[in-house]
């Protein structure tokens, strides 16, 4: 009996160490005219503190590091599972001090962004919860591959699970997280993010890649063979002062 007690604490505890997490990622589209401070003090000082006390950490809120119209800002949130999103959702929503957060964030008569909209995701096993970046590492690139087939998105998975995320981290390409959209637009696709200390060193990290021998063993893999891509968006983030990535 006590061997049986042990080999189920062990197995609870594997388990609950292998648990992916759950994303969820926003993107705010803001007016030109739309008051940052506003914006940043919704943020800052009512939702982050919100999630927090719920047991949400790590928050990240990036804008773009271009200038480009329209403006956008970036929230990402995980989520230990699907319940505790639901959960803290629900929290979140029922939560008096929201209401009065969220008019003084977006006044009918003076908005701040126009809508937003949110991505979920389940983490992949290659890397079930996400890295905190080192503090150095502020220059963020988000990644969406999209997929022609779901049987091309599935071997891309695959193949970002067996080898390539592992490349990345020899490479030092500062893998925050990946995910696999599972309620979104533009599916089949997956999504990651990389941090890295500057666009320089972005740019050197990533000119290593193509020559590395282990990416030349998985492109020339069958089981990947025309895995990749319909289409691929990067986008270069900045952490916002309060960002807790």
């Amino acid at each position: 009996m006590k061997k049986l007690t042990v080999l189920i604490a062990f197995s609870f505890c594997i388990n609950l160490f292998a648990q992916k997490e759950f994303y969820e990622l926003r993107t705010y589209e803001l007016y030109q005219t739309s008051n940052f401070k506003d914006f940043n003090s919704y943020f800052k000082d009512y939702f982050i503190p919100a999630m927090n006390q719920n047991g949400i950490n790590n928050i990240g809120v990036f804008k773009e590091a271009s200038e480009d119209f329209p403006r956008k800002i970036y929230v990402f949130i995980a989520y230990p599972d699907m319940t505790t999103y639901q959960s803290v959702k629900h929290s979140i929503k029922n939560d008096p001090k929201n209401s009065a957060a969220s008019v003084r964030l977006n006044k009918k008569e003076k908005p701040v962004f126009n809508r937003y909209d949110t991505s979920l995701y389940d983490a992949f096993d290659g890397l079930p919860k996400m890295v905190k970046p080192e503090a150095q590492k502020r220059f963020f690139e988000l990644r969406t591959y999209e997929s022609h087939s779901e049987d091309a998105y599935r071997r891309k998975v695959n193949m970002f699970n067996e080898g390539e995320i592992d490349l990345f981290d020899e490479l030092d390409f500062g893998s925050v997280f990946f995910g696999e959209k599972i309620s979104g637009d533009r599916m089949p696709c997956l999504t990651y993010m990389l941090a890295f200390e500057s666009l320089e060193d972005r740019n050197n990290s990533w000119a290593l890649f193509p020559k590395h021998p282990k990416w030349q063993q998985l492109k020339n893999d069958e089981a990947y063979k025309d895995s990749c891509c319909s289409s691929i968006t990067r986008v270069y983030l900045l952490p916002m002062p309060y960002s807790q990535l």
